[in-house]
């Protein structure tokens, strides 16, 4: 088999259906999916069970643990294609989106890939947002402290176990930390603009965009630093429970600009002299 697509789960009945439905559609065939579920109390595997008929390769695995890294890794474990491909639960793909990978693969030979995220909000300014981030991903790869896309990262199984898989240490950012330490074994990840996956906003559209935001910098920032972030910095639940009820009330912009402006300096100040 040549792709496992190994997707971690937790209370995501709502928003599982949309990805499961994009992997139905794929034209390429050679591939697995695999559902590790950290122990969901609503309706995910029943929904996820409901593919079965339409995805000839499905398997759902219950992990012991909520633990992203820990479920993503149980998933490698069980998988038997060699390219392993991590997708988030609440993202989606085109029906070419495994034909342009395995193209790509072929075009540019390389052991860890990451596809280009695309928002599922389609406005101007989220777009070019999401397209700066993805060329500062590309940069990124040339420098000891490069960064990753998010959670949809492929790569060949060996290497993924050579590596060591996730930290299930990490708190946050465990994406990054992976591809830092994957650069530490001299592999540098190959970037695949033309194979895309839509990244939901659904965290942003919860907390407000300048919250939402502040955090990516903030842990970002903190990945370069120290590399890793093993003890929370901020609230960052899990699980798709949280984005089926009403938006939560956000502080204002100039609360929250005012509370964590002297906090932001000091991390550019730090993260600048570990570049340089």
């Amino acid at each position: 088999m040549l792709f496992s697509v190994i997707v971690p789960t937790l209370n995501e009945e709502k928003f599982l259906p949309k990805l499961l439905d994009s992997l139905k559609k794929q034209k390429e065939k050679d591939f697995e999916v695999i559902i590790v579920d950290g122990g969901s109390t609503d309706k995910t595997i029943k929904r996820a069970e409901v593919y079965k008929n339409s995805i000839q390769n499905l398997r759902i695995i219950t992990s012991s643990h909520k633990n992203v890294s820990y479920q993503r890794n149980l998933g490698a474990k069980k998988a038997k294609g060699k390219m392993l491909i991590f997708l988030d639960a609440d993202s989606k793909v085109t029906p070419s989106f495994l034909t342009k990978l395995k193209k790509s693969i072929k075009e540019k030979p390389g052991v860890v890939y990451l596809p280009k995220t695309i928002p599922d909000l389609k406005t101007p300014d989220i777009i070019l947002i999401f397209e700066i981030i993805y060329f500062l991903i590309e940069v990124s790869q040339y420098t000891p402290k490069p960064f990753s896309t998010g959670g949809e990262i492929i790569i060949r199984k060996e290497i993924f176990n050579i590596i060591g898989g996730f930290d299930e240490k990490v708190f946050i950012s465990e994406d990054h930390e992976f591809i830092q330490r994957a650069k530490k074994y001299g592999i540098t990840a190959r970037t695949l603009p033309k194979v895309k996956v839509t990244f939901s906003l659904r965290r942003m559209q919860k907390e407000g965009r300048l919250k939402f935001f502040l955090k990516y910098l903030y842990s970002s920032a903190q990945t370069i630093i120290s590399g890793k972030i093993e003890k929370p910095i901020f609230e960052y639940e899990m699980g798709g429970h949280l984005y089926t009820k009403s938006l939560r009330k956000t502080k204002k912009p100039q609360e929250l600009i005012k509370k964590n402006l002297k906090k932001l300096n000091l991390l550019i100040r730090k993260t600048m002299k570990t570049l340089t």
